[in-house]
C-alpha cells in the first residue's frame, strides 16, 4: 500500500476516534447544560409568581387556592406547553389547586393513593427547602418540586410540576448536529492542510528521489537531486556518498584489471617468446574472441578491444571453425589452414585450462612449409 493510502487510512481512523470521544463528551455537556437550563427556567417562573402565591398562602395557609391563584395556575399551564401537569400544595402537602377540582383539599397520602407521584421530590423539598428534579419515563420528563418560601425561609407551599424534556432534547439534537458538521469541516480542513504538507514535503520529494535513482547507470554513476535540509535530503546525501564509494571501487577494480591484463601480457610475451618458433605468429584471445596479446605488430586502428575477425575477415571460415572446435574441446590441440596477406599458414589452436574463470585460447600460425 502506498504511503498516501496508509496516511489517509490512519488519519480517518484517528479522526473518527477523536470525533467519537469528543461527541460523547459534548453530548453529556449539552445534556447537562440544556437540562439545567430547563430546570432553571421552571424555577424562575415560580419565583416570578412567588410574591402573589406566598402572600395568599400566608393569609389562607391550609385552604383552597384563591380565584387569583387559580387563574394564575391555569394561565401558566395553558401558556407553557412544556408543563404536562401542575399540582399546587399547601405547607402540610394537602392539594391547594389541581386542574381536577375533585382533588382540592385532598391530603398528600390520599393523593398518593389516588393518583400517585412520579418520584419523592415533594418530600425532598419539604425537608431541604430547595428545588428538586428527578428524570423519569426513560428521560422524557422531569418530576420537579419547587418550594414557596416565606420571609422566614420556611416552606409555605410547593409547586409540583411534570415537565417535558422534549425542548431540551431538541436543543441537544440540534447542538449535536452542529457539532458533527463542525467536526466534519475541521477534519476536511485539517486533513487537507496535512495532506498538502505530506504531498509537497514528502510524497513529491520521494517521487523525485525515486526518479533520480532510476536514472542512475554505470555510465552515469551519480545522483542528480537538489540539496534539502530534511531527512529526505539526508537520504539523498547518503545515496550520493554510496555512489561515490561504488565509483571509487569500480575505478579501483578497473585499475586492478588493467594491471592484471598488463601483467598477463608480459607473462604471455615471455611464454610465447620461448615456445613459438621464429617466423610464426601467435595470438592469445579470450572467450569473446577479443585479442589479448600477439607476438607481432597489428596495423589496426580501432577504439576498444580488437576482435579476431578484425584480423581475419569473415571469409576465413577455417580459423573460425578451428577456434570453435578448440572451445568445445579444452586442452586439445586442433589444426587448420588460413591465408593472411596471400600467405598460407597452418593454424594450431588450443584452449588452456580454466584459470580463475579466465578462458584463454592460444593460436599459432606457422607458415605452410609444404608450399616452400
Amino acid at each position: 500500500m502506498k504511503l498516501t493510502s496508509k496516511w489517509i487510512a490512519w488519519f480517518v481512523m484517528v479522526s473518527l476516534y477523536a470525533a467519537a470521544v469528543g461527541g460523547l463528551f459534548y453530548y453529556n455537556m449539552f445534556k447537562f447544560v440544556f437540562d439545567r437550563k430547563l430546570q432553571n427556567e421552571m424555577v424562575e417562573m415560580v419565583r416570578f409568581r412567588a410574591p402573589l402565591l406566598v402572600s395568599a398562602l400566608a393569609s389562607r395557609p391550609l385552604s383552597d387556592a384563591t380565584f387569583r391563584e387559580a387563574e394564575l395556575m391555569k394561565e401558566w399551564k395553558r401558556t407553557d406547553d412544556r408543563i404536562k401537569s401542575l399540582v399546587y400544595l399547601n405547607a402540610n402537602l394537602s392539594v391547594r389547586w389541581h386542574e381536577n377540582t375533585q382533588f382540592f383539599q385532598m391530603s398528600y397520602e390520599d393523593y398518593l393513593n389516588e393518583v400517585g407521584m412520579d418520584s419523592n421530590v415533594v418530600e425532598q423539598v419539604r425537608r431541604t427547602g430547595a428545588p428538586q428534579a428527578v428524570m423519569f419515563d426513560e428521560g422524557n420528563y422531569y418530576d420537579m418540586a419547587i418550594p414557596l418560601l416565606d420571609k422566614n425561609s420556611t416552606v409555605a407551599g410547593i409547586i409540583n410540576l411534570t415537565v417535558s424534556r422534549e425542548s431540551a432534547k431538541a436543543l441537544i439534537r440540534q447542538s449535536m448536529v452542529r457539532y458533527c458538521i463542525g467536526v466534519l469541516i475541521m477534519i476536511l480542513l485539517i486533513g487537507g492542510v496535512l495532506y498538502l504538507f505530506l504531498l509537497l514535503k514528502i510524497i513529491r520529494p520521494l517521487e523525485n528521489l525515486k526518479d533520480s535513482i532510476d536514472a542512475i547507470s554505470l555510465n552515469h554513476l551519480s545522483l542528480t537531486y537538489p540539496a534539502r535540509g530534511d531527512e529526505i535530503g539526508d537520504v539523498a546525501t547518503s545515496i550520493s556518498s554510496l555512489l561515490a564509494k561504488i565509483k571509487e571501487d569500480i575505478k579501483s577494480l578497473e585499475n586492478v584489471e588493467i594491471m592484471s591484463l598488463e601483467k598477463e601480457q608480459r607473462w604471455w610475451k615471455t611464454i610465447l617468446a620461448v615456445t613459438v618458433p621464429r617466423g610464426s605468429r601467435a595470438l592469445v584471445i579470450d572467450e569473446d574472441n577479443n585479442i589479448l596479446y600477439t607476438n607481432f605488430e597489428m596495423n589496426i586502428k580501432k577504439e576498444g578491444p580488437i576482435h579476431l575477425l578484425d584480423i581475419f575477415d569473415g571469409r576465413q571460415q577455417n580459423i573460425i571453425q578451428v577456434v570453435g572446435e578448440a572451445m568445445e574441446h579444452p586442452g586439445k590441440v586442433l589444426r587448420g589452414n588460413v591465408t593472411s596477406n596471400d600467405i598460407k599458414f597452418v593454424v594450431k589452436a588450443v584452449q588452456l585450462p580454466d584459470d580463475a574463470g579466465k578462458n584463454r585460447i592460444v593460436l599459432v600460425l606457422e607458415p605452410d612449409k609444404s608450399l616452400q
